[in-house]
């Protein structure tokens, strides 16, 4: 009987660990750079609903939410799969010159990219300063996805 109440004990703490279906979403933060980069947040969610933090240079500074074209957060999913986000490395700044030889440019800005979903969740932070092909690539798919130039870029 012990043995019976711990198996079943055990099944119920590993449900509780498994990320659920509602908390699957997509965050990007850009950071400042020497000049006017746009600053914000936003998170995409599987429903296509994106959540927008502007801080500065943004469209609109401050809160704002809407829904995305349809599929828009799948089409956010498969670039992360084609790039093998999961297996990418948390940083690609100059701390970490195996992804950033050389010496990078100065005063680019930050973009933190962070995917949670049902394997758990990665963050991965790319001073643009810092060349790098995949995230370049990356970083201009998920834009197009998330319609950046009508939601973040000032008009």
């Amino acid at each position: 009987m012990r043995l019976f109440l711990l198996t079943i004990s055990l099944f119920a703490l590993a449900a509780c660990a498994t990320t659920s279906n509602n908390s699957q979403s997509i965050q990007i933060s850009e950071g400042a750079c020497f000049g006017q980069c746009p600053i914000y947040d936003v998170t995409i969610t599987p429903d296509d609903h994106y959540l927008l933090n502007g801080e500065r240079f943004t469209r609109v500074n401050g809160f704002s939410e809407g829904d995305l074209d349809a599929g828009s957060y799948a089409r956010m999913e498969d670039l992360l799969e084609n790039a093998d986000f999961f297996d990418l490395p948390a940083e690609f700044t100059f701390n970490n010159p195996d992804v950033c030889p050389g010496p990078p440019l100065s005063d680019m800005p930050s973009i933190t990219i962070t995917w949670t979903n049902r394997r758990g969740s990665h963050t991965v932070l790319w001073y643009q300063g810092c060349n790098n092909a995949t995230m370049r690539d990356l970083r201009d798919g998920l834009r197009d996805a998330f319609d950046y130039e009508s939601i973040v870029r000032p008009g």
